[in-house]
């Protein structure tokens, strides 16, 4: 099989499962002793603390350990109170999931506006536009485009939102672990990621960043269950969770901050991909005039071919993964994804994409 679908889900690090499987048997003479909850509670510390240092957060305290992306942003919307009337930003590139969570607001009254990413300053200006309308009180959009890669301008969005008192939201998990992240940087009130993609740790692992602009926002109700003598961050890890796999998470952030994020090997495979590929007259790529994270490049090929069945021949024909976009993002499918690790074996990658321009061809 070659894989070239990284951006979902990248094979998890051997030291972050050993690290897995060594915290649960640790914590197995424990248990939840008096002895136990005094070891749980120093090891997700030192958790707090690995992922805090990749993702430059001065404050581990302000991040809560989750079970994906998903839940992470389900447990942030749930805990404000939305009313009939307000407006929910967004873009046209978010993640389904996350799509789906915001579309079930508009049961309450709650507007939700998508915006099409077409360039950055097109972009910016339709947000702007939007901000200057009533009822806005949250953005919610991704750092790094599912779609196709393109790095959103957090930085100048935050202002937008800023002028305006509306809450940031920000969904990393296209971001962590691929390009540089530093949220001491950056202007929000929360921010997710999941674990399992370029972070390349353990499967049901994610955590997320809640300043303390979210708990004193006026429309910030709390959640159920949450422990007030806790840290704020953390009273978003409802129940037992699994510590084994917060250390795996742990691990493997730990791991990539040591081997540090280079851009380079990635975005050499992104111009060998895209040289391989640009020969075809239908094949264009999905870009824009601003930043692009290194490690995923997707096209759209001619009117005629069906995207969905072509990847679908490309994993029996060929055993080559790739991911294919059919009825979204609106005005930008069909489309196919490729992505790919810096450690991704060359010749491997070379091979997977003359093959599919030679089926494009074909």
């Amino acid at each position: 099989m070659i894989y070239l679908n990284y951006a979902a889900l990248c094979p998890t690090l051997a030291e972050a499962e050993e690290e897995v499987e060594r915290t649960l048997a640790e914590f197995k003479g424990y248990l939840y002793s008096e002895a136990g909850i005094e070891w749980y509670l120093r090891k997700v510390r030192d958790c707090r603390q690995k992922v805090g240092t990749l993702l430059q957060v001065g404050d581990p305290s302000t991040i809560a350990f989750t079970t994906n992306a998903s839940t992470a942003h389900y447990l942030a919307l749930s805990s404000l109170k939305w009313e009939p009337g307000d407006t929910i930003l967004t873009t046209t590139h978010e993640n389904p999931s996350i799509t789906r969570q915001l579309h079930a607001l508009e049961h309450d009254g709650v507007h939700i506006h998508a915006v099409r990413p077409a360039s950055p300053e097109k972009f910016l200006n339709a947000l702007q536009e939007q901000f200057n309308g009533p009822g806005v009180k949250a953005i919610v959009m991704s750092h790094v485009s599912h779609v196709d890669g393109r790095v959103f301008p957090i930085h100048d969005v935050a202002s937008l939102a800023r002028a305006r008192q509306c809450l940031v939201i920000i969904d990393g998990a296209q971001a962590v672990g691929h390009i540089p992240v530093d949220l001491n940087a950056l202007d929000f009130d929360g921010y997710f990621f999941t674990g399992h993609k370029w972070c390349e740790g353990p499967l049901g692992t994610g955590a997320m960043v809640v300043r303390e602009s979210f708990f004193t926002h006026p429309r910030y109700r709390g959640i159920q269950g949450e422990h007030q003598d806790r840290s704020p961050a953390a009273r978003f890890e409802i129940g037992t969770h699994n510590v084994g796999l917060i250390a795996g998470l742990a691990k493997a952030c730990e791991q990539r901050h040591q081997r540090g994020i280079s851009a380079e090997p990635q975005r050499a495979f992104r111009e060998t991909a895209k040289e391989l590929l640009g020969g075809h007259p239908d094949c264009r790529f999905m870009e824009w005039q601003g930043p692009h994270a290194p490690g995923i490049l997707t096209f759209k090929a001619a009117g005629d071919l069906d995207h969905g069945q072509f990847a679908k021949r490309l994993a029996s024909e060929s055993g080559i993964i790739v991911k294919p976009f059919v009825d979204y993002p609106e005005d930008d499918a069909p489309a196919i994804r490729l992505s790919w690790s810096s450690t991704m074996n060359q010749r491997d990658f070379q091979q997977g994409v003359s093959k599919i321009a030679q089926l494009l061809r074909s």
